[in-house]
């Protein structure tokens, strides 16, 4: 066995900084981290050919002590954590005091920093480890960090690393993130001279999302903000009408932290289930905050993957964020119409030359332009001229009319006279001596003010809510046998009629899914993997509470007993085989992700196609229930349902209105 050796120092140090530091990006990301945990409200960096050759991080920070400037470049030096127990309650980035230390080993680096109560700052340079320069110097409050030639004495990390262009690009998506998990600090990112991003730093997402993405992008965003349990989820996500083909612009944000997480991507994408079309994903700038306590940020040594101990709550907390900013959001597409050139804009055709060939009468022709002149108004023969009087009020006078009297024939009753003294006369009642209370057994601790009733306060007059009136609409005809035309009352609709009329009935079958149990006549037999056999086995009682009955036999044997009515057309083994692809990747909603599938093939063959002949009767239902439904908006598999043009684009593009 070969000797075991004691690393020396650059070795390890080396070792160390390549788990740390994998290009110019990752100094970036760890000395801004450092700059957001000493308080910074305002951070600039600037970076010369990609990071590689210069990069510059100045903040307004607290600063460091001249005394502690030293200890800032050892490694596993940090004034963030101090026992075990502060590993469990992490709320600031950095921690582990291995990026100063890790950035030292393969650069040249001068660190000038100065507190505010100090009158000097200091300054400390260090090249591959070694401490070349400390002492005294004048400069602002803050910290900046100079790092020239990364990886100058590692030429062989240096020879991986790409082009220019594409590590600044690295470095300038790791400020992009910086400034969008913090809108309240001001970045500032200069590249080759030239700055090419600035957010405002005033606090609101809004505002870093449009300073980061510009303003295409901010437009087509829907707000997110919710708090599940001690889970809160804000920021933005895209509208269902802008999709991306790929994940690269979801952002999500642990506690402050840029992470990937697999998990709140899960719970984002089924959120957008029925709203986009397939293959394509949804944008999102997402901030979740959660107790420190309940997740795990050492599990990377970049920091860019955390660990949920509560993961079912934080998958609903995405999950109920984003799926109620998408039921309170409306939006139907425009079509936008081409400018039409006026008449008097248009340019007056070329006169032909006059050809000099002669004519049988020659006559000289002279074609004059003017320009356009105002003819005056002819004036009337007679003018009507009113006259201008101010009559006074005319007075009413009411006549007092006698009143109206039913004049009838009096009837004669009979009338029996008693004597007065025969009357029997009511006798007085007793009169009841009111016993004071304090003198009742039982009551000579309480007062009389105790008995007194309290005038309740009148209850207050709830508004009555408005009565619901569906908007109507009016079906003027059809378009190629496949969309609705339909009027409004100030717009133009389009409506798909199979997307639309598929959703309808997609939403129905849902509402009223019959779960009970069709049992085959004859067991369909099915042969899965060890994986996915364990997977069903796990999730056998849920699949029986739908309708799927499985029979477990020994050796990844399956027998398929029974299926739902609505899938008793299906082919079982087709239906089983895809419950156990997707049990076996460890989600548990079965019902949402496999059976809205099946609902959406149930819902597409039972609705009218596309060059059907229906009654503009039917038409009309289905426009109806588009207009009252906000649910109605995309067809299952995420195509857009309606259309609209405003009559306002329509009175603009015939010059009705400017």
């Amino acid at each position: 066995m070969p000797k075991i050796n004691l690393l020396d120092k650059s070795v390890y140090e080396l070792i160390a900084a390549g788990e740390v530091i994998e290009r110019p990006s990752s100094v970036i990301k760890e000395l801004c981290e450092n700059s957001i945990d000493a308080g910074a409200t305002s951070i600039t960096v600037e970076i010369k050919r990609g990071g590689i050759s210069y990069i510059r991080v100045t903040d307004n920070g607290c600063g460091i002590a001249y005394e502690d400037m030293p200890s800032a470049f050892l490694r596993h030096a940090t004034s963030k954590v101090l026992t075990a127990d502060d590993l469990e309650n992490i709320n600031t980035l950095g921690f582990r005091g291995e990026a100063l230390a890790s950035v030292c080993a393969v650069g040249r680096v001068e660190c000038i920093s100065k507190q505010a109560e100090e009158q000097l700052g200091s300054v400390y340079r260090i090249e591959g480890g070694e401490s070349v320069e400390y002492d005294r110097t004048g400069c602002a409050d803050g910290t900046t960090i100079i790092i020239r030639d990364l990886f100058f004495n590692t030429p062989a990390r240096l020879k991986f690393l790409k082009k220019d262009v594409t590590e600044g690009n690295y470095c300038s998506s790791v400020v992009e993130k910086l400034a969008l998990s913090h809108p309240d600090i001001s970045f500032r990112f200069i590249r080759d001279g030239r700055q090419t991003m600035m957010t405002p730093g005033n606090g609101e997402y809004y505002s870093a999302v449009y300073a980061v993405f510009g303003k295409q992008f901010a437009a087509g965003l829907i707000p997110v903000e919710n708090i599940y349990r001690d889970t809160s989820v804000t920021g933005y996500v895209s509208s269902p009408l802008f999709t991306r083909a790929n994940r690269t612009m979801q952002h999500f944000f642990v506690n402050g932290r840029s992470v990937r997480s697999p998990l709140c991507c899960a719970a984002l994408e089924e959120a957008f289930r029925n709203t986009i079309m397939v293959g394509k994903f949804p944008a999102c700038v997402l901030c979740i905050n959660t107790d420190p306590a309940k997740i795990d940020a050492n599990i990377h040594p970049t920091k860019t993957e955390v660990r949920f101990t509560e993961e079912k709550t934080v998958f609903d907390a995405v999950y109920f964020a984003v799926k109620n900013a998408l039921m309170g959001y409306d939006e139907s597409r425009e079509i936008k119409l081409p400018p039409v050139q006026r008449a008097e804009e248009q340019k007056p055709a070329p006169v032909e030359p006059v050809s000099e060939q002669p004519q049988p009468q020659p006559q000289k022709v002279t074609v004059v332009y003017d320009e356009p002149k105002t003819v005056p108004m002819p004036k009337p023969r007679a003018e009507i001229v009113y006259p201008k009087t101010n009559p006074e009020p005319t007075k009413f006078t009411l006549r007092q009319e006698q009143p109206f009297v039913m004049k009838s024939e009096p009837v004669q009753a009979v009338q029996q006279v008693i004597p007065e003294a025969e009357i029997p006369q009511p006798k007085p009642a007793p009169e009841k001596k009111e016993t004071p209370l304090s003198e009742l057994p039982g009551f000579a601790f309480l007062s009389d003010k105790s008995f007194v009733k309290k005038e309740q306060p009148p209850e207050p007059v709830k508004p009555a809510e408005p009565e619901y009136v569906p908007e109507r609409v009016r079906v003027v005809g059809e378009l190629f046998r496949t969309y609705i035309v339909c009027e409004g009352e100030d717009s133009m609709l389009l409506i798909d009629k199979h997307a639309a009329h598929e959703r309808i009935n997609f939403e129905k079958l849902k509402k009223g899914f019959n779960s009970s149990a069709q049992f085959l006549i004859e067991p369909a037999v099915v042969w899965f993997s060890p994986a996915e056999y364990d997977a069903l086995s796990e999730f056998a009682e849920k699949l029986a509470d739908v309708g799927i009955i499985l029979d477990l036999c020994d050796g990844g044997k399956v027998n398929v007993m029974a299926l739902p009515q609505l899938l008793d057309r299906e082919n079982p083994v087709d239906i089983v085989e895809s419950i156990a692809k997707v049990a076996a990747k460890g989600n548990d909603n079965i019902k949402g992700e496999l059976f809205d599938d099946m609902l959406h093939t149930a819902a597409c063959k039972m609705s009218i196609k596309a060059n059907d002949i229906n009654d503009i009767r039917e038409l009309q239902v289905i426009a109806d229930e588009v207009v009252n439904n906000k649910d109605i908006r995309f067809c299952p598999h995420g195509r857009p349902v309606c259309t609209q043009i405003t009559k306002r684009q329509i009175e603009k593009y015939f010059s009705r209105i400017v």
